[in-house]
């Protein structure tokens, strides 16, 4: 009962709202990425009601809608835990392409209503696709490790140097004393204002010098971030213009872009979370942790890849089980408040409501312990993964890296994910 309860289509007490079941199968082009289409009719004066099983909470998933005669009107609405909680509305008159698309993001199982003003029937076609994983939001909290971080300064050549700046600074001061002094003996015998011109003369130049420095400094970093900054957009409007198509081409380009795992930041925030349940973005606090390799990619060791890749294994799971945790408690609070709201209208609906309301409760009890237990066993997982890179980042000179770093990243990642 729940694991059916964790992903189960919006709620209802009403009897009439008998939904369609859209379950998505793997995509028989693109690893990872799933979808579904097919045909239906809705009737004249009706609702047809729908919803979306078999994604996962780091996919992204699109929903097409378009009746098959383009001279018809649809209109749909895409909910979240209830059939009566709206999270958007789209009509096929207003749409730019004569299509519905909702992208969004869900861990439950996503519900939909289509209906018409036209009092006909209207044939129409769904195509849904879910994208291939993406795990990357929560960053990276690695840091190339400094001398400092590893323990190569030695305390002496940081004192010798803190040492000769100090006196280098005294002799400059001594400097301008004595020409301050000299300027004035000077001015008494040659005249105040010429000679106290030749005494600041040097100084002028040398703060221009520096001045002028600082600013092509300036200067040549704001022209770096311009053309980095034209190079992202060029980007940006590269993917955006092949999104202008066919549902087909569509699909095939939302499906080429997720499969990188690399999304551009303006494409994967295109998609709706439904509910506040679901994160995406770097978790607040995360703390940032020296490693002799911070590029995971290229020239890191064996060693520190394998471990890595452990490591965010291990995060992503911790991280989809809060999110069904959460995402359930908010379902069920939902389904409670509507309950509740509702079987007080009618005397048989509200006996048949108190016994959904038991069976409701008990789900919850269940989710919390199976919650407890699992976040117990992933956390191990998860200092296993950082036992391994303490061991890469030993064999690499970073000496008690656990006890120095990793433990204060487990410790954050531990009351992270308290229930």
């Amino acid at each position: 009962m729940c694991a059916n309860f964790l992903s189960a289509q919006p709620f209802t007490l009403d009897p009439k709202i008998k939904p369609t079941k859209l379950e998505l199968t793997a995509h028989p082009k693109y690893k990872g990425a799933k979808y579904i289409e097919g045909s239906t009719t809705l009737m004249k004066d009706s609702i047809n009601y729908h919803y979306v099983e078999g994604h996962d909470v780091f996919q992204f998933v699109d929903i097409f809608i378009f009746a098959n005669d383009a001279k018809t009107n649809l209109s749909a609405d895409v909910v979240f835990n209830t059939w009566s909680n709206v999270e958007e509305t789209q009509k096929t008159a207003t749409s730019k392409d004569g299509y519905i698309n909702f992208k969004v993001r869900s861990h439950q199982d996503i519900g939909f209503t289509v209906s018409s003003d036209e009092a006909i029937d209207i044939p129409y076609t769904i195509v849904v696709n879910a994208s291939p994983e993406v795990k990357n939001y929560l960053g990276s909290p690695f840091v190339k490790a400094t001398e400092k971080n590893m323990g190569l300064e030695t305390p002496v050549e940081k004192t010798d140097t803190v040492q000769t700046a100090e006196s280098n600074l005294w002799i400059f001061i001594i400097i301008g004393v004595l020409l301050l002094v000299v300027g004035l003996l000077a001015g008494k015998l040659m005249g105040r204002k010429k000679t106290m011109l030749l005494v600041l003369l040097p100084f002028v130049c040398g703060i221009s010098s520096v001045g002028y420095s600082q600013t092509v400094g300036i200067e040549r970093a704001r022209q770096s971030n311009v053309e980095t900054e034209v190079f992202h957009r060029r980007e940006r409007n590269a993917v955006n213009a092949t999104i202008n198509g066919h549902i087909d081409s569509q699909i095939n380009t939302i499906n080429k872009a997720f499969e990188t795992e690399k999304v551009l930041e303006d494409f994967a925030n295109a998609y709706r979370n439904l509910g506040s349940c679901l994160g995406s973005g770097t978790p607040p606090g995360q703390p940032r942790i020296p490693s002799f390799c911070d590029d995971e990619e290229d020239a890191c060791a064996d060693c520190f890849r394998s471990a890595r890749a452990e490591f965010n294994r291990c995060r992503y799971n911790l991280e989809k089980l809060q999110t069904i945790y959460n995402c359930s408690t908010a379902y069920t609070d939902a389904a409670v408040a509507l309950g509740d709201n509702t079987s007080g209208y009618h005397g048989v609906v509200g006996i048949v409501w108190q016994s959904q309301r038991r069976g409701i409760m008990r789900s919850i009890e269940e989710v919390n312990k199976a919650y407890d237990l699992k976040r117990v066993e992933m956390l191990e997982s998860f200092h296993q993964s950082l036992m391994a890179l303490d061991a890469c980042e030993q064999a690499h000179g970073m000496e008690d890296w656990y006890d120095r770093f990793g433990v204060m990243f487990y410790n954050f990642v531990e009351m992270r994910y308290h229930r």
